[in-house]
């Protein structure tokens, strides 16, 4: 919270979670950044396998509830036979919409983003660059987040690319999108 209220990032969409689904999420104290979200569904006494999708920014999904992309990931994730998804985002900064976050790389993304991304890259199996057309102001932080992923040796796959080369956003692809390897 700050002096003039908690920071709302917008958006009227929030989705229950699927039953059997367990949710967290971690947040900056100030509430404007969500470095991590978490949904596992493993059954009790096996070992989780997880996948890490990095998307643009976040929105409203919370342990408790999902926003529409956050759904969509969970179910592409749950159709791949994977059993905990991870979610991190190039920016930290919680806005439904792009217009809202901050024009400045440094206040849209805090310092603790990059290092839960690679926390998260331990955990998971594959990585999924699934953040669409970010502005080209955002473009060292958006290598500088490929760069860290790709260090980790996980293999990085997304769901196609856009003519600019940025990874396609997941909402709007069909269901049966295969993943292809994320080119560096």
């Amino acid at each position: 919270m700050t002096a003039t209220g908690p920071h709302d990032p917008g958006g009227k969409v929030r989705l229950k979670l699927p039953e059997g689904v367990t949710g967290t999420a971690t947040f900056s104290d100030c509430g404007r950044y969500r470095q991590a979200l978490t949904r596992d569904w493993t059954p009790e006494g096996e070992t989780p396998r997880a996948i890490l999708f990095i998307g643009m920014n976040p929105s409203v999904a919370a342990a408790e509830v999902s926003d529409p992309t956050c759904h969509r990931e969970l179910i592409f994730a749950q159709d791949w036979g994977f059993t905990r998804y991870l979610k991190g985002n190039v920016l930290d900064w919680r806005a439904t919409s792009p217009k809202d976050i901050p024009a400045d790389p440094e206040q849209a993304s805090s310092p603790a983003n990059i290092p839960t991304l690679k926390e998260m890259a331990d955990e998971a199996e594959v990585i999924v660059m699934a953040y669409g057309k970010l502005h080209k102001r955002f473009a060292p932080l958006t290598n500088q987040v490929i760069r860290a992923m790709a260090e980790t040796g996980k293999p990085l796959r997304c769901l196609g690319l856009n003519k600019d080369g940025s990874a396609k956003h997941p909402l709007y692809l069909r269901k049966d999108t295969p993943l292809m390897d994320f080119p560096l």
